[in-house]
């Protein structure tokens, strides 16, 4: 039998920690586009969003997906560091979005999302530059300045509507989730990116089997 299954968060019960999330009042609409693979994973942090955001969205959404910007709002922008991003704290106040949009995966899923989903690519884009490294010592990060899902939402919130409480409460709760998951190894060790070969596939090139 597995592990028993938080049915709000999808984690492990032992690294559970929707006991202690806030709940943030916030005013800006956040609608977090989220790959099926990161959907059920027991160590992504889009669901704390969803559960700590008064104002939160989570969408599965594959890559190619045919719906349309039309179901956002029109001032809606997307929290993708492309070349031609803005700064979000570089706007003034009258400039700010209502509606954020991010992408929720691995910043492979991420970059797929992006360049298979063409109205995705329709929106602004902005971007935000952290004052300090990421805390999400779980998973690798590709940059020093790469944040997990709910550090980059959380940081555009903060650049969006400074006077809103309850960010440190959120980021708070989830450096704990970090903390339980660390203290489980063996819980760190199902990660499936971190999985091995076979050893009579270990002399075939990956991209043999990506190709599958």
């Amino acid at each position: 039998m597995g592990r028993p299954t938080c049915y709000r968060c999808f984690k492990p019960r032992v690294t559970c920690i929707c006991g202690t999330l806030p709940r943030v009042e916030n005013d800006t609409e956040v609608v977090v586009f989220q790959h099926p693979r990161e959907r059920f994973h027991h160590v992504g942090t889009a669901r704390l969003l969803e559960l700590g955001l008064s104002r939160s969205r989570l969408v599965t959404l594959r890559p190619g997906d045919p719906r349309t910007t039309q179901e956002l709002p029109e001032d809606a922008v997307l929290l993708y560091p492309s070349p031609m991003a803005t700064d979000l704290r570089s706007m003034p106040p009258s400039d700010r979005p209502k509606t954020l949009v991010a992408i929720d995966g691995t910043w492979h899923h991420a970059k797929t999302l992006y360049r298979d989903t063409p109205w995705l690519r329709q929106l602004p884009c902005v971007k935000i530059r952290p004052d300090a490294p990421s805390r999400y010592r779980i998973r690798r990060e590709p940059r020093p300045e790469c944040l997990s899902t709910v550090e980059a939402v959380v940081e555009a919130l903060r650049a969006i509507e400074p006077q809103t409480r309850g960010f440190n409460e959120l980021l708070g709760a989830f450096e704990r989730m970090v903390d339980r998951q660390l203290e489980h190894p063996a819980l760190h060790r199902q990660d499936p990116r971190r999985k091995t070969r076979p050893a009579h596939q270990r002399g075939l090139p990956r991209s043999f089997f990506d190709a599958f």
